[in-house]
């Protein structure tokens, strides 16, 4: 069966209380500026997962396999795959509902990780969480654009690239708990007020390779943790050159290589104040190697091994 992880499939619903991590889905690129495919997203990691992948939780086999260079078996995570959050394509705010809903069942139970669909998911899962802890919750947000726009004559106020403004509208977000890694080509003039009026942390991809990976995410981290108690992590692939993840709609050169978002992964997972986690922007169908997808699922498991033997110590 191809799920996330390898993991039992259990509704959101169904979770019990001892389950460390709820994977789902959201199957939504409506919401998409430029080439369509995000939807297909969730499938894709899932058959990473499950094709490549030795990783097992839960297993009861004598053979686990682990990343060589960590040499770190983390087999007993306990993990369920809670399928695919409701979408309606006919209507952004609809699915927003559907999806806030959705993840907020998941985050009363155990740490939601959401695999999109295009990056406007990020504002209803941020809402999700959110509203599962009633306080506020910073973001640490790796991408290639800053999705800050507030409002887009063709494509209204429920787009990808308006997902962090939505979020800075919401009861317990604020640009001023906000930290973006890996920013670059072009973005809207409002980005620039909102530079001047916010304590917003910025790293644009020219300064990651100036200051190094991990300077740079040990940085987002100490900005966020400084403010809240709360974080939400949002990684839109195309943080990452398409030389390395061509899968996606928006890609935008000069990004982070696939080493450094692993080093990212690994670093962020030992940061205890994130209680919810995302990947979004992976379109399948635009890579026809499946490389975008594999990368998409080695970073979310290396997320989740440095997330688990930490809080194993």
């Amino acid at each position: 069966m191809r799920t996330f992880l390898r993991a039992e499939q259990t509704h959101p619903t169904e979770l019990e209380d001892d389950i460390d991590i709820g994977i789902l889905g959201v199957p939504y690129d409506y919401g998409a500026s430029r080439k369509p495919g995000a939807r297909y997203g969730p499938s894709g990691v899932r058959e990473q997962m499950v094709g490549e992948y030795h990783f097992r939780v839960n297993s009861n086999e004598d053979y686990v396999s682990f990343p060589s260079e960590t040499k770190r078996n983390y087999s007993d995570i306990k993990a369920r795959d809670c399928g695919d959050a409701p979408i309606d394509p006919k209507s952004a705010t609809e699915t927003t509902k559907k999806v806030s809903e959705y993840v907020e069942q998941v985050a009363s139970k155990t740490m939601p990780i959401i695999v999109g669909g295009d990056h406007y998911i990020t504002y209803p899962s941020f809402i999700g969480y959110a509203n599962s802890i009633e306080q506020d919750v910073g973001l640490i947000h790796l991408d290639a654009h800053t999705d800050t726009s507030d409002e887009d004559d063709l494509y209204g106020r429920h787009f990808h690239g308006s997902p962090m403004a939505r979020i800075n509208d919401s009861k317990y977000g604020s640009y001023n708990t906000h930290a973006m890694v890996g920013i670059r080509g072009r973005a809207g003039s409002e980005f620039l007020d909102i530079r001047e009026q916010y304590d917003l942390y910025v790293d644009y991809a020219e300064e990651v390779k100036e200051k190094g990976i991990e300077d740079s995410i040990r940085g987002a981290i100490d900005h966020v943790t400084s403010k809240v108690d709360h974080v939400y992590l949002t990684v839109d692939i195309d943080v990452v050159d398409p030389g390395f993840a061509p899968g996606t709609g928006t890609p935008t050169f000069n990004g982070l290589t696939s080493g450094q978002l692993i080093k990212a992964m690994e670093i962020l997972g030992n940061c205890s104040a994130i209680g919810a986690a995302d990947m979004m922007e992976v379109a399948p169908d635009l890579d026809p190697t499946d490389t975008t997808s594999l990368l998409a699922a080695r970073a979310l498991e290396r997320y989740l091994q440095s997330q688990m033997s930490d809080s194993s110590k």
